[in-house]
């Protein structure tokens, strides 16, 4: 992991996973306030971006977030982005769950951080 930045002011949590510099990346609004940057080549993840990010945490501790942004997606990407999003690092931030026979992408946000470690990256 290359680096993790949590803006209080504006409740927004970026973990960048590598430096995109020089490779194709691009972005896939998972949700409203939560967008995944990946390499569509390697499969690489680049950065997770989470907007609103304590909302989402108590959100998601009353039920599973929709992962709505992948339903205007074409399947391929949906299914390369679901790849990314389960396999570490992103699933330490992300889990990433489907539910019944149909894959409906749903997301809990593990509270990966506390108070304490907000205040200490922002």
């Amino acid at each position: 992991m290359r680096n993790i930045y949590y803006d209080a002011e504006g409740d927004i949590l970026s973990v960048t996973f590598v430096e995109a510099e020089g490779q194709p990346h691009t972005g896939i609004e998972l949700s409203d306030n939560i967008v995944l940057y990946f390499n569509p080549e390697t499969e690489q993840p680049i950065k997770l971006l989470l907007l609103s990010y304590r909302r989402l945490v108590e959100a998601s501790r009353k039920a599973p977030l929709p992962l709505d942004g992948l339903d205007s997606v074409p399947e391929t990407v949906r299914n390369t982005v679901l790849r990314v999003a389960q396999r570490e690092p992103v699933a330490s931030f992300l889990q990433v769950m489907t539910e019944g026979t149909v894959t409906v992408p749903t997301s809990r946000l593990p509270q990966v951080f506390t108070a304490a470690a907000l205040k200490a990256v922002a």
